[in-house]
């Protein structure tokens, strides 16, 4: 599971779901910037490191280190 530290809204977790549930079996991940970026998600292709796409997307953390979530760990989507 995730350290989710940012809160999202019900919709936001909605769109996590949608992307949860796709039905081509693709993989995505989430980055939840502080301000007006909000909540981002990007999809990762096969063969590809997850760490790239979030380098590429600035998924980064206050540490300076690339920080990304699969969408399916989200705490929202089990309660």
């Amino acid at each position: 599971m995730c350290n989710c530290s940012k809160p999202i809204t019900k919709t936001e977790c909605q769109i996590l779901r949608k992307y949860v549930e796709d039905p081509e079996g693709r993989t995505f991940i989430y980055h939840v910037f502080d301000g007006e970026r909000g909540l981002e998600i990007a999809q990762v292709p096969k063969g590809i490191n997850p760490n790239q796409i979030a380098i590429e997307r600035e998924f980064i953390g206050s540490d300076g280190l690339p920080e990304w979530f699969f969408v399916r760990e989200h705490p929202c989507l089990y309660s």
